[in-house]
């Protein structure tokens, strides 16, 4: 029975790109990808035997290679559970791809990034969290002394500044705030119960950032990413133009640090630079896309991705 590599996505749908471009370069290596949907999975537990099953069938040694999860996000969770009991039953029988990472952190927000990043001494754009209206207005901690060209200052930063959804993904959480009229109509539509799940941060002057990818411990590649005309966010999927870049040793050795610390065996990592040349971590990316980094790069991802899993489950 020949062994498949499994692709667990939450509709059929979602990372059709990814998906189909593995079930491509697989199939030229001589191994087979099958897609299976979250909701498909099930188990079982019965005096002291575990079953991990897909549309019935178990998932085991004999007939998976690897397993490679993509978003598995849902309000309720059930299918992070689903996902993380998967890697628990299957651990040091199958490999799984990004397993450390799950399994550390379940759902890795951008604010559970932050942490990791600043406790391995890995820079983060300047960014502050509050959990009450008042802590973002109260006259007493908001400075607004006017600066020669008549704006104010949030907390010392002059405006623009970013705000962003701790759970945003493809730049659509993403605001810019340009005064302090803007950052109050910007309040009033944010339930303060959910105000700790968003991020405010120093808007960096430049109007392109650096998508990374990382596999298997080594950078992959680069992409530059350019905002274009009145959108300032540089998102492949919002427009942004891309182009292959040629990515500097340091900025390349961030990316594998990144990955490391987050115990990802496959990620994207998002560098931003200031007008200083600064590099700036803004996020990672753990089941990143990459159909823009393929066209931007021609470089061959899926066929890496492949070869990567199945090196890693030969060795596992």
């Amino acid at each position: 029975m020949n062994k498949k590599i499994l692709v667990l996505t939450m509709s059929a749908q979602q990372s059709s790109y990814e998906v189909n471009r593995l079930v491509e370069e697989a199939g030229k290596l001589g191994v087979e990808v099958s897609r299976v949907l979250y909701k498909e999975l099930s188990f079982e537990v019965e005096n002291g035997k575990t079953k991990v099953l897909a549309c019935g069938k178990e998932i085991n040694e004999e007939n998976t290679l690897a397993v490679w999860c993509r978003v598995a996000g849902t309000e309720s969770g059930k299918y992070i559970e689903g996902r993380n009991l998967l890697l628990k039953l299957l651990k040091d029988k199958i490999f799984c791809a990004n397993e450390v990472s799950y399994l550390s952190w379940p759902r890795m927000g951008k604010i559970s990034q932050h942490g990791v990043f600043v406790v391995n001494d890995i820079s983060v754009v300047p960014t502050k969290i509050f959990y009450t209206r008042e802590q973002v207005l109260n006259p007493s901690v908001l400075r607004t002394s006017p600066l020669e060209n008549g704006r104010n200052t949030f907390f010392g930063w002059e405006y623009p500044i970013i705000c962003k959804h701790e759970r945003g993904f493809q730049g659509k959480s993403v605001r810019k705030i340009n005064n302090e009229k803007e950052l109050k109509t910007v309040l009033k539509k944010i339930d303060e119960k959910s105000l700790g799940m968003y991020l405010w941060q120093k808007c960096l002057s430049t109007r392109w950032d650096m998508r990374v990818i990382v596999l298997g411990g080594k950078t992959l590649g680069a992409m530059k990413r350019s905002a274009v005309g009145d959108e300032f966010r540089s998102n492949f999927s919002l427009g942004g133009e891309v182009e292959s870049w040629e990515i500097s040793k340091e900025d390349s050795e961030l990316a594998e640090k990144v990955a490391q610390v987050c115990g990802l065996d496959y990620c994207g990592v998002d560098i931003m630079k200031d007008e200083f040349d600064n590099s700036y971590v803004l996020e990672v990316n753990r089941q990143c896309q990459f159909q823009g980094f393929e066209k931007a790069t021609k470089i061959n991802t899926a066929k890496a991705v492949v070869e990567i899993l199945v090196e890693k489950a030969v060795i596992y």
